[in-house]
């Protein structure tokens, strides 16, 4: 019996971390029988079917996604899984291999439990990180949580699992894919191309909670993320945190647990300037980016007609 979908979405990977991958999986303690493996390649220059042998795993499948992005890769993946249970694993992410079976395990046994996700996601550098960076790898989706977290409280918190690893029943999987079809920028919420947003793994969650269900992240899943030369370029790090900030504003006004209050522009302006002169180098071109990031979010949200919260 089918008791896990793994999914796995990919665009143009480097096929020796997938690799790396597909290794961490061939360990996992869950019989290769009570679950499915599913490799969305999503409009990759040349089709993964080509290059990439899924043959080790009796229910291994290929399947094109042609509409880039991160969201309509997953969004394919939920509509082609085929488990109850569904777990969302990024094309650089090692599992330990008791992975899959406390994952199943936990979610089996607690019923009121609507997703779950890693506590440890911790990174392998290709090389080590300058030290100006130090203080910001974090938004590389990395975490080290000693003590679970368990919540079903409508806000980004630390019971919310990050999009690598993260295991959802499909009811709220496929809720989420509903609501994507009447929130227009649901849909763009994830990485595109040179666009480095993020939050829908947030939104996916939020769905189970908002039908009363608890997000959780415990310490016992571990993840080892894979992180190239590339993701610890300054210029990088400050996209992201552009990207972060953009969608987790427009994620906070959808779901009601941010509001903006009046202020005094010129007071607001003032205390800007001020941060801006009390830092210098990567960390001012991050707060910058993150505060330009607010406004253009906060422009977008009003051509939206600011939409009903929790439409969908």
């Amino acid at each position: 019996m089918i008791r896990l979908s793994l999914i796995i979405c990919t665009h143009n990977p480097r096929l020796e971390y997938l690799n790396r991958v597909f290794e961490s999986l061939k360990a996992q303690t869950l019989p290769r029988d009570e679950w499915e493996l599913l490799l969305i390649d999503n409009r990759s220059d040349r089709p993964l079917s080509e290059t990439v042998d899924l043959s080790w795993h009796p229910a291994g499948r290929h399947i094109r996604e042609e509409e880039l992005g991160l969201t309509p890769a997953r969004l394919r993946g939920i509509r082609e899984a085929g488990s109850e249970l569904l777990l969302f694993v990024d094309d650089d992410n090692c599992l330990k291999g008791d992975y899959l079976e406390i994952c199943v395990m936990k979610m089996e046994n607690n019923a009121l439990l609507g997703t779950l996700g890693a506590g440890k996601i911790m990174p392998e550098y290709e090389v080590q990180p300058p030290p100006d960076t130090l203080p910001f790898v974090k938004m590389l989706a990395l975490r080290n949580d000693l003590i679970p977290h368990f919540s079903n409280a409508i806000s980004f918190n630390k019971a919310i699992p990050y999009g690598a690893g993260l295991c959802i029943r499909k009811s709220f999987a496929l809720d989420y894919l509903e609501s994507c079809r009447s929130r227009p920028f649901s849909s763009s919420l994830g990485r595109n191309g040179a666009a480095l947003l993020s939050g829908e793994d947030v939104d996916m969650a939020l769905h189970a909670c908002k039908a009363n269900y608890l997000a959780g992240v415990i310490p016992e899943l571990e993840i080892i993320h894979i992180i190239p030369r590339g993701r610890l370029d300054p210029d990088y790090l400050v996209r992201i945190a552009f990207g972060h900030a953009y969608s987790h504003f427009l994620l906070g006004k959808v779901w009601g647990y941010h509001s903006d209050y009046a202020e005094n522009p010129l007071l607001k302006n003032l205390r800007y300037y001020k941060k801006v002169l009390r830092i210098s180098g990567l960390s001012r071109r991050i707060y910058v980016a993150e505060q330009k990031a607010i406004r253009d979010a906060r422009a977008a949200w009003s051509k939206l007609g600011s939409p009903v919260a929790l439409a969908g």
